[in-house]
């Protein structure tokens, strides 16, 4: 029998522990990460415990209500990603237990629903998709599918880079450009700026909030500047790097990098550098608005011109009052 309970702030070290050891998590579900916006959602994370009392699974999660004023589950608003994280030992059955467990879970504490955002494949250091059997044994309906853009790095026959972006590459070193690791602040303004201008939008994080989870994880989280020949900066990306992929969280370039290739250059040593780090996937992130309904082909064309290719990232909606039961 599974007994789950709602996360506490004593819980932090063996929370912390059991993301470390388990095989599919990242750092963004470490206490460090999530907490840095608790004043903005509601945490609602949970453990869960085998009959022996051991912990074999955990759910980031937060509780929130939809437009109707329905009280709802999340994993959680605040991460890319999220899903159930297991042990190395959690098998199949333990995890049909642990998902009935949780829907048991959230009609007790009266929730409407549940939305599960499954984990993507790229982050599992071991094959972890008995959550997507367990959806389908209760019926759960995908609620959105956004599409990634995914460069394997240790391909036997890897995707080759287009002749675009490699002339980009090309005229970029030709002006005297050059990559190197430099500081959030220098990137900024690269960023906002271009943002606002082409999409009249903010990033999701803010500059200090960036900085602080940098300063939280500074081997994690990396940001990459290209400079022309006059050592101004013209483009950069923020890196998420975990233990099976480089994700970039934010890619910019001023309209001066644009038109000199700068990404294209930064993008290609990036790729390169993680590669030879051994690496097994460089993420550039979705291109997808409504939920996945959308797509932007201009946007996917672009990272797919650096070998990258879909890996999809589902969200399900439990049903917890259904009739179906694993």
């Amino acid at each position: 029998m599974m007994n789950i309970r709602r996360y506490t702030v004593e819980d932090k070290a063996q929370w912390d522990a059991f993301v470390a050891a388990s095989r599919n998590s990242t750092f963004l579900f470490l206490r460090n990460y999530m907490d840095y916006h608790r004043q903005r959602f509601t945490d609602h994370s949970l453990l869960c415990f085998n009959g022996k009392g051991r912990l074999i699974a955990i759910l980031p999660a937060n509780e929130s209500q939809d437009g109707e004023g329905l009280k709802r589950l999340v994993s959680h608003q605040g991460l890319t990603y999220g899903g159930l994280v297991l042990t190395t030992h959690t098998s199949a059955s333990d995890v049909l237990a642990i998902m009935q467990a949780l829907v048991e879970y959230a009609r007790r504490e009266d929730f409407s629903y549940i939305l599960y955002k499954a984990l993507p494949t790229i982050y599992h250091r071991l094959p972890t998709q008995e959550d997507l059997y367990a959806l389908f044994r209760l019926g759960a309906k995908m609620e959105a599918c956004n599409l990634s853009c995914t460069v394997s790095l240790q391909a036997s026959a890897p995707t080759p880079m287009e002749r675009r972006r490699q002339r980009g590459m090309r005229k970029a070193l030709e002006k005297g450009y050059k990559t190197e690791v430099g500081s959030l602040q220098e990137f900024w303004p690269i960023m906002v700026d271009n943002l606002q201008t082409r999409y009249h939008a903010l990033p999701t994080h803010s500059l200090e909030e960036m900085q602080y989870l940098q300063s939280q994880f500074p081997n994690q989280i990396v940001c990459t500047i290209a400079r022309d020949s006059n050592a101004k900066a013209q483009a950069g990306a923020v890196v998420f790097q975990t233990a099976c992929a480089a994700h970039v969280q934010y890619g910019h370039a001023t309209p001066q990098g644009k038109e000199d290739g700068a990404l294209d250059l930064l993008y290609t040593d990036l790729i390169s550098h993680y590669r030879q780090q051994g690496l097994p996937y460089f993420d550039f992130g979705t291109s997808n608005e409504q939920g996945g309904r959308i797509l932007n082909e201009s946007l996917i064309a672009q990272k797919e011109g650096f070998g990258g290719r879909g890996v999809i990232c589902p969200t399900y909606k439990i049903d917890i009052n259904s009739d179906e039961k694993i």
